[in-house]
């Protein structure tokens, strides 16, 4: 019974590592470009924030990176990946209404595909604080 549990722990442990992983490289990325990339550039491959004053679609792209590091840390320290988690899927449910509203409805799967893995990695991350992973951070000591 203690193997099995182990072993679940040790399969959540390696789905969360890899879909926070796979989620930091691609808002790292998608975040670099709408921070620093020039508007037409943006504008050619749909981003959702040039339909925003410019200022604020950079600060988007800055988040998206800040969220990406989030996810990374929350590897180690599972607060952290909950909150990059949380305000990415505040960041594509934004996302998915702007596409709607602009007619961009060829970026809606993607949309709704970030969605659940963000979605995944909270789940993932509840289940860790479940069975104990996160007592470190809340009590100081590791059990």
């Amino acid at each position: 019974m203690r193997s099995d549990n182990r072993l679940r722990q040790t399969a959540t442990t390696i789905v969360l590592i890899l879909a926070s992983c796979l989620l930091a490289l691609f808002f790292t990325f998608v975040g670099y470009m709408k921070a620093f990339a020039p508007l037409a550039e943006l504008a050619q491959h749909h981003a959702w924030t040039v339909h925003l004053p410019e200022p604020a679609g950079r600060g988007v792209g800055w988040s998206e990176m800040g969220c990406a590091l989030l996810l990374l840390i929350g590897t180690i320290r599972p607060v952290a990946g909950r909150i990059g988690s949380i305000v990415l899927l505040f960041n594509q449910m934004v996302a998915a209404a702007v596409h709607a509203w602009t007619d961009e409805t060829r970026s809606l799967p993607q949309n709704a595909v970030i969605i659940l893995i963000c979605l995944l990695i909270l789940l993932l991350q509840s289940r860790r604080r479940i069975i104990g992973t996160d007592r470190m951070e809340t009590t100081g000591t590791a059990h």
